[in-house]
C-alpha cells in the first residue's frame, strides 16, 4: 500500500498510520537538528545564530512532541503544529527555489504526517468496523 492511501476504516488501519506518522516527526525532527547543525557552523558569529537555533529548537521539540503523540494513537493536534511548521519550510524552499530533494523531502514529510493525523482522528473519534476482530473469534 502506499504511504498517501490509508485505510482508516479499522483501528489497525488508523493505528498503523499515526503510528507512521509519529515515525517522520522523529525523521522531521533529526533532519531539523542536522540542519540547525550545519546552518550554526555557517553563522556561528552574528546576530542571526540564536534566531535560527531558537526556532530550530522549538521546531525540533514540537516534532518529538508530536512523535511520541501520534505513536500512541494520539496527538492530532500536536501532529497538526507539524504539518503547519513541515508546510511553512516546503514553502519557504518553493519560493527561494533552493533545495529541491529538501522539498521533495518535505512534501513527502507531510503527507505522511498529515496521515498520521487523520489516524489519530480517527482513532479518537472510534466507530470501527469489527471486520478484523472477527477473524480471530
Amino acid at each position: 500500500m502506499s504511504f498517501w492511501k490509508i485505510d482508516l476504516t479499522t483501528e489497525d488501519g488508523a493505528a498503523n498510520a499515526a503510528a507512521t506518522g509519529g515515525m517522520a516527526c522523529f525523521i522531521a525532527a533529526g533532519l531539523t537538528l542536522l540542519g540547525a547543525v550545519f546552518i550554526f557552523g555557517a553563522v556561528r558569529i552574528g546576530v542571526q545564530a540564536p534566531i535560527v537555533l531558537g526556532f530550530a529548537a522549538v521546531s525540533i521539540v514540537i516534532y518529538l512532541v508530536a512523535g511520541w503523540r501520534l505513536r500512541g494513537g494520539k496527538g492530532a493536534f500536536w501532529g497538526g503544529a507539524a504539518t503547519a511548521l513541515l508546510v511553512l519550510e516546503a514553502l519557504s524552499r518553493l519560493i527561494a527555489l533552493t533545495g529541491l530533494f529538501g522539498l521533495v523531502i518535505n512534501v513527502i514529510l507531510v503527507i505522511v504526517i498529515a496521515n498520521g493525523v487523520r489516524g489519530a482522528w480517527a482513532m479518537r473519534k472510534g466507530g470501527f468496523d469489527q471486520d478484523a476482530a472477527e477473524v480471530f473469534e
